[in-house]
């Protein structure tokens, strides 16, 4: 049976027009991912860029676009027809029925990777989540759960192509399950995913900056299929044509974390979020973590977590009411030590050995607040994480090898210390001084 034409259409500021079937029309209606309105994509960074008030919605709308186009393109290439009826064993009187099949999980696993995030999406992560879980976790338990009727609609309208709720939690999920198709989990969560390239591309018009643009459709127009992974699975390659878009891609994600998710006011803000959202979780939880319950769990969003600031700024606890009046003034802690973006590991661990300790001993009264920034862009050029290159001869090179661009590309590394110094100048500028002492 062929894919009928798309039912309805959204107008995204990115991707332009993007169609969607009736099924995923029925998911997006769902109060579950309707949730996703009322979760910000990059957490307060508006309090710092203020255009960034986007939300998953359309992240996870994009996704889904950039996943059905990339797998489509894939499966259509005149010169991987033969390679997939090989590797994947499909017959020619059912290729395109299975082409179909594979597009169609594909959009409903970049429609559905982000379902399950918590308030302010990664804000708090580490501390907020109940120990071993993670939002991937919540992504696939909503799911499949027969109360909230996703895995429903898609048992239900898309069984006629082999589609079914299992199979698209097989390529969400992070043990992998049975799921065959290896190229669509790459394409949906790896080094060079669907994922980042509509978050690099979204962040940086809704910031105002420039950082995080890439070239995606030379990307798109090159990549291809990798047919000499050692487990004799398919995976997904780039011509060597593509190579600069790739480099740029790369560069892209490096300058966004450095300039944007890693900037100092952005993270002071994660800090006193996430200390905010502790408290309130409190009242429904002795250990101040998001619930395991999903009802209760989708209950949380940000205009939740908003609407409380009201009653906290009147709250008798000081701390409480504290961490209220720094959201709803935007007096975030100011940073009297910081690393550069390439610290040292050792500089790193002392600094966040010894620095809280001595500030602690020094300036009794103060509050402080430390933060740990990693990122590792130089896994993204390796050949055991990147997709390989295809040269001209038709041999298959690590961008690591092959590219000069990103030669110089470090792990990034940062540590932030921040003191409550209100609008005390010159307590800020004398801890400033005392951190520099005790690390020199």
């Amino acid at each position: 049976m062929a894919l009928p034409e798309p039912s309805s259409t959204f107008r995204d500021p990115i991707h332009g027009y993007i169609g969607v079937f009736q099924w995923e029309k029925e998911i997006i209606d769902t109060p579950a991912f309707q949730r996703l309105r009322a979760i910000h994509q990059l957490g307060l960074t508006s309090y710092v860029y203020y255009g960034a008030e986007q939300s998953r919605f359309g992240h996870s709308l994009g996704v889904m676009h950039l996943a059905g186009r990339f797998v489509e393109k894939i499966l259509r290439r005149p010169d991987h027809r033969d390679l997939l009826k090989d590797r994947q064993g499909w017959s020619e009187d059912k290729f395109e029925s299975k082409v179909d099949q594979v597009v169609l999980e594909a959009r409903l696993a970049g429609l559905l990777h982000d379902i399950g995030h918590a308030p302010f999406s990664h804000t708090g992560e580490a501390t907020l989540f109940p120990e071993g879980r993670q939002h991937e976790h919540y992504s696939e338990e909503i799911l499949l759960s027969p109360d909230l009727g996703i895995g429903d609609i898609i048992d239900s309208k898309c069984n006629v192509w082999g589609v079914t709720g299992e199979r698209v939690v097989e390529i969400l999920s992070e043990e992998g399950g049975t799921y065959e198709v290896g190229f669509v989990r790459d394409l949906i969560s790896s080094v060079w995913d669907v994922d980042k390239m509509d978050y690099l591309l979204r962040d940086s018009m809704y910031c105002g900056v420039q950082y995080g643009l890439y070239d995606l459709d030379r990307i798109a127009d090159t990549i291809t299929l990798y047919d000499e992974s050692p487990d004799d699975v398919l995976k997904l390659g780039i011509g060597i044509g593509g190579i600069h878009a790739i480099e740029g891609f790369i560069l892209a994600r490096y300058f966004m974390f450095t300039q944007v998710y890693f900037h100092p006011v952005r993270r002071a803000y994660d800090l006193i979020l996430t200390d905010f959202i502790s408290e309130l979780l409190k009242e429904t939880s002795a250990t101040g973590n998001c619930p395991e319950d999903l009802k209760e769990y989708l209950g949380w969003t940000d205009w939740r977590i908003l609407a409380e600031l009201p009653r906290y700024l009147d709250e008798q606890d000081e701390r409480k009411r504290d961490l209220a009046w720094r959201l709803a003034t935007r007096r975030h802690p100011k940073p009297v030590y910081e690393t550069g973006d390439h610290a040292d590991r050792l500089v790193m661990n002392r600094a966040m050995t010894l620095l809280p300790r001595r500030l602690e001993q020094q300036y009794d009264g103060v509050a402080i607040w430390t933060d740990r920034a990693t990122d590792h862009p130089e896994r993204f050029r390796m050949g055991d994480d990147g997709w390989p290159i295809r040269r001209r001869d038709g041999r298959w090179e690590s961008l690591d090898t092959l590219s000069r661009a990103l030669g110089g590309l470090e792990e990034i590394r940062q540590f932030r210390v921040y003191a409550d110094v209100r609008d005390n100048d010159a307590l800020q500028r004398e801890i400033e001084d005392f951190c520099r002492r005790v690390m020199a």
